[in-house]
């Protein structure tokens, strides 16, 4: 994971990790069998890392933003993982006890299974997609640099782009502009509209 973390998920391989531990690649098949079985491996790890407790002695609404911010620390932390969570056929225990935990969380504040469903899949696209975004910003921690929109502000040069201006003079171009104002707004949306689906279907 450290390999994958300092050098992208492409980088790893069965033989490069044989080198960083000082033997030979075929010694690592003794103990796992494939990169394949690697790979669940590490995100079966990913996932123990995002577990949480559940929401006892919290309503549900903090506990989904507890989770979900534990979720964005760690995909930060391997950001290869945002791509590979989803897309393992064989789940570990750590994969099956996080996603069993989610569902119960909801199920016991008094979601519906179905509610509970959509629930998990809107956090998940959020969270994910609020990452891949945030890790691909070419700016530090949220924060824009005026310099760093120079580039951005010169192709708009010609006029053509009105909104694009206007969004950049109104909203980026603030003092007090970051782009993590957009995570809360964010969950606030999400929060607002699963609280209206779930007193409906009271």
């Amino acid at each position: 994971m450290a390999q994958a973390d300092s050098n992208g998920i492409h980088a790893l391989s069965m033989r490069k990790l044989a080198g960083t531990l000082g033997v030979e690649a075929m010694s690592l098949y003794h103990h796992i069998s494939s990169r394949e079985v690697l790979l669940d491996l590490m995100v079966d790890r990913v996932f123990e890392e995002m577990t949480v407790g559940g929401p006892e002695g919290q309503n549900w609404k903090s506990w989904l933003v507890a989770l979900s911010s534990r979720m964005r620390t760690v995909l930060i932390r391997h950001p290869w993982a945002v791509g590979l969570l989803d897309s393992r056929r064989n789940p570990g225990p750590g994969t099956l006890s996080y996603q069993n935990a989610r569902l119960g969380g909801l199920r016991n504040a008094g979601f519906s299974m179905d509610l509970a469903a959509h629930a998990i899949a809107l956090q998940d696209s959020f969270v994910y997609g609020y990452v891949v975004q945030e890790l691909a910003l070419p700016f530090e921690d949220g924060e824009v640099d005026l310099e760093e929109l120079q580039g951005f502000q010169n192709a708009m040069q010609s006029g053509e782009y009105p909104y694009l201006q206007e969004m950049v003079d109104q909203v980026v171009s603030r003092k007090d502009y970051s782009f993590h104002r957009e995570w809360d707004y964010g969950m606030k949306m999400l929060l607002a509209g699963l609280e209206s689906q779930f007193e409906q279907s009271k």
